[in-house]
């Protein structure tokens, strides 16, 4: 069985390695926690996403408290992952990622120069968000009620893909007691950036709290 670090030995590490390699040793690479006693369902996993969405196996990876056995979120920072949680996949693939981006430009262009009103405003403003940090939620990408929604059609059948993929491991019973979600990346160094951000907010909040580690 694989070993996975704990609480104490994950601060410890926070203090006293770089954040990259912490980011690349413990959340990208390994086996993951919510399948420590079932050694063959991460590659179940990775096939069927990578047949639905025809995506390479090694762009797909479990992360979050099912990744390492409690959370690094800084809202949930170091909660227990329970039968209650749920499985966070990441994954990187740069061709539907820019599918979306050019989606989105082809809707948005025609009107940059009178700019966009009222929902529109909104929904271009929440867009631009997501591409400047680089990453995507494809399945939660809804454009009801926008003006031009024939432009965005391309956004439905990939939303629908996304949403119908992840859904479907329901019928695995290694995932159906789970909510499996995705989240987009361009690149792995959109995804790196992403989470070094999250582990610097932790370090802050230890600091700030006084738990940090004795050297």
């Amino acid at each position: 069985m694989p070993n996975f670090p704990t609480i104490d030995e994950f601060k410890t590490a926070l203090f006293t390695r770089p954040l990259s390699g912490i980011v690349k040793e413990f959340i990208f690479e390994g086996d993951p926690y919510v399948f420590r006693n079932a050694p063959t369902a991460m590659e179940a996993l990775r096939d069927h996403l990578s047949k639905a969405l025809s995506i390479q196996h090694e762009n797909i990876i479990i992360i979050g408290s099912a990744k390492l056995g409690f959370s690094l979120g800084p809202d949930t920072m170091f909660r227990q992952f329970s039968e209650e949680s749920d499985i966070d996949v990441l994954v990187v693939n740069e061709k539907i990622f820019d599918q979306i981006w050019q989606t989105v430009l082809e809707w948005h262009y025609p009107r940059r120069l009178a700019g966009l009103d009222g929902r529109d405003s909104t929904w271009g403003r929440n867009r631009r968000h997501d591409l400047y940090w680089g990453w995507f939620v494809p399945d939660r990408i809804k454009y009801k009620g926008l003006s031009f929604p024939h432009v965005l059609k391309p956004l439905r059948d990939i939303s629908t893909a996304w949403f119908n993929a992840f859904k479907s491991l329901s019928q695995f019973p290694e995932f159906s007691r789970w909510d499996v979600n995705g989240r987009l990346y361009r690149s792995w160094d959109h995804a790196s950036l992403y989470h070094v951000d999250g582990l610097r907010q932790i370090k802050e909040i230890i600091k700030t709290e006084g738990e940090k580690p004795k050297s």
